[in-house]
This record gives C-alpha cells, structure tokens and sequence, in this order.
C-alpha cells in the first residue's frame, strides 16, 4: 500500500524542506516532493507542519520498558525495541555488559533469535559487546567480578557464536588489548575504546591496532590529569585531538553538561559524534530500584546511578529526549542532532546504503514530531508503530 506524508517539513541530508513530504510503497521510499508536486493516491497522511525525519539509530542500549539485554530472551528484546520506538528509535544495536561468558552466550543467542523473528518495535541489527574487557581503573558501571583481559579461546567463542557482534568496547591499554583489536578489526567488527584509563601514546598504539572510535566519551574514560603537577591526556582529549576518531555521546544532559556537549559538537561536528542512551531496564519505567550486572541502582531526578552514589549506571534516556538535549540545551542546529542520532550511527555500522536518511530507496524508517521532539508518527519500514496525527 502505498503511503503519502504531506504538509510537513522534511529532514533530509541536505536541508529541510519547509513544505514537503515523502511517499512510501512497501517498505521503501520512493519519492520525496516539495509542495503539492504528488499524486493524491493511498493513504494520505498530513504532518500538520510538523518535522519528517529519520527514524532513530541507538547504537548503543542495554534496556527499556523493564527488560534488559542480559535477560537472555527474545521477549526481553523485543520489550526493549517496543519501548525504544514509542520515542523514534527505529533501530537498535542489543548492549551487552561484564558479566559470566554463559550469560553473554545466552545473550547473544536471543538477539540472533529475536532478529530472526522479527520481534516487534526497532530494528535489531546486531549486537554491541560491551564487556569483560576494560580497566578496572574506569569501571565506572561495570560488575569488577566479570573484568578480564581478552583471551583468545574465550573470546572467540562468543563472537563465534552467532556472528552477531558487529561493535565491540573494551580497553586498549590491558593486556592483550592490541592484539584482540587487530584480531576483532580484521573481521570487521568495529572496536570502540571503553572505560578505559589509555594515555594518549597509548590512544596511539589502539588507532594502528584498529580502534576506531569512543565509547561515551567523558564517561568511563581517561581524560585531563596532572600527576605531579604535569598535565597529560587521556582518552577523551586524544580523541578530540584526532579528526579520524568518531564518539559516542549520552545526550541525556545529566552525564554531560550542555556545555560540553556543544563543546565536542564544535570539534567534532555531527559527521564524528553519534549519540546513543546507554539506556538501561529503568528507561520509560517509574523511578526507583533496579538492577544491572548484578549491582543495585537507584533511579532519581532523571539519573541512573549506583546504590552508592560512586558511578552513574547507564542512563534512562530514550531518542527524543537525545535529540532534546542537543538542539535545546547545546544549542546544536535541528538539522546536525538529527544526524547524530540516524546518518552518523548508521554510516558508522556500514548500514547507510538502506538507513539513517530520508532518501529514495532507503528503508521507510520515519519519524514525524513537534517543535519538543514530541513523537507524533512513526513508520518502522513502512509499518505504522504510532499514530497520533489521525486519532
């Protein structure tokens, strides 16, 4: 059936078009107009001024909805996709975390399950390891009873296990650090630094090893420190000094401040600076105590933290509130917040030829919303998830 979204302003790579819209067939685009320039055919949606854009990329969540990746169940999953696209995410990468190998295997064996299916809500393209392999320094959120180094019998058996792993975090600097990331990189699977205490010599050595970007920089990583009085950079600075180095960002306004958000969007800008929620089982859930990696939490005021108050522990954040806090509180153009967060993910994960824009050909993944980056409509491969326009 074919699918008409009119009277809207459309967010497309290169501007937006103050009165457009996009015509769907299937589960495609397959023209975008300005103006009245369509044929008044199939379902006619009207957008009522509202923004047209891309459907949300996460690359990097653990939960949602009360559901956790580590669950080990395809209804987790499909929990977690259902929560994330009532705020526009369209598309997921599943996040592991430090945690019994079985587990991560469990892990990994229902992402390969649920994609099969095709649970319901976003997209799960894959899965994000995040864990055991960090420094123990900048564990931040991470069980320390489930910190190892890489070894390569372990390892191989879980990214063996499904061929699902397409984005590993781990830390350079430990022990056989390197050589795991020029063994991950040459089967292309893209190695991000995390929570990670590198110095920037050692930032060097994982570029040539084949790390290629940064796990929410600012949180878990080295940065700014003056041991006897001299100063040295870590992880975030190394990454902001290299124009080749993507980060990830959680754009929740509470793990960055908005300064420094519109700070690493003015290095960076919107083609190397992705964000992500880092969500965990708490996102869309009331405030309170929770669970992750087998340490407990506590939800208040916005923020998920450890019971003792040490570390934050993952984020409640979802999409919109993302794409809020870049283009209300960093002051980040509409147009850039919406590429972090659909073409620089998506380019990023080698997906971009079928998502992460509005563009012929691609995949029907849209969201339509308000001034507030309120959802009011969104298609998941041209199925309609929400609809508040036609109530």
């Amino acid at each position: 059936m074919i699918k008409v979204l009119f009277n809207g302003q459309v967010i497309t790579p290169h501007g937006i078009i103050r009165n457009g819209g996009a015509v769907i067939q299937g589960k495609k685009i397959v023209k975008i107009f300005e103006g009245n320039h369509f044929e008044r055919t199939g379902q006619l949606i009207d957008c009522l001024g509202n923004y047209i854009s891309p459907g949300f990329i996460d690359i990097h969540l653990h939960g949602g909805g009360g559901a956790d990746t580590m669950d080990g169940t395809v209804e987790a999953l499909e929990t977690i996709a259902s929560t994330h696209a009532r705020f526009g995410t369209t598309s997921i990468v599943p996040t592991t975390l430090s945690s019994p190998k079985e587990n991560i295997l469990k892990a990994l064996d229902a992402i390969h399950e649920a994609r099969i299916r095709k649970v319901r809500g976003a997209n799960i393209l894959g899965a994000h390891l995040e864990g055991n392999y960090f420094s123990m320094n900048q564990k931040g959120a991470q069980n320390p009873k489930y910190i190892i180094p890489p070894v390569k019998e372990e390892y191989d058996e879980i990214i063996n296990r499904t061929g699902e792993v397409i984005i590993i975090s781990s830390a350079p600097e430990i022990e056989g650090g390197l050589e795991f990331a020029k063994d991950m990189s040459s089967r292309g699977i893209i190695m991000s630094v995390a929570h990670s205490d590198a110095t920037y010599e050692e930032f060097e050595k994982a570029l040539e090893a084949g790390f290629s970007h940064v796990t929410h920089i600012y949180n878990g990583n080295s940065w700014l420190s003056s041991p006897y009085y001299y100063c040295q950079i870590g992880v975030c600075e190394s990454a902001l000094l290299m124009d080749e180095v993507a980060v990830e960002v959680i754009a929740d306004g509470k793990h960055l401040p908005p300064k420094l958000l519109e700070l690493i969007y003015k290095i960076k800008g919107a083609e190397q600076m992705n964000l992500c929620t880092d969500a965990i089982r708490a996102a869309a859930m009331p405030e309170g105590e929770y669970e992750l990696g087998g340490m407990k939490v506590i939800v208040e005021d916005g923020v998920a933290a450890l019971a003792d108050r040490s570390s934050f522990a993952g984020s409640v954040c979802t999409g919109d509130r993302a794409i809020r806090t870049m283009y209300k509180l960093a002051n980040v153009p509409l147009i850039d917040a919406i590429k972090m967060m659909t073409s620089t993910p998506a380019k990023l994960i080698n997906i971009y030829k079928t998502k992460g824009s509005i563009s012929v050909g691609k995949d029907a993944d849209i969201n339509v919303f308000d001034e507030d980056i309120n959802i009011l409509y969104t298609l998941i491969e041209g199925d309609v998830f929400i609809n508040k326009l036609n109530i």
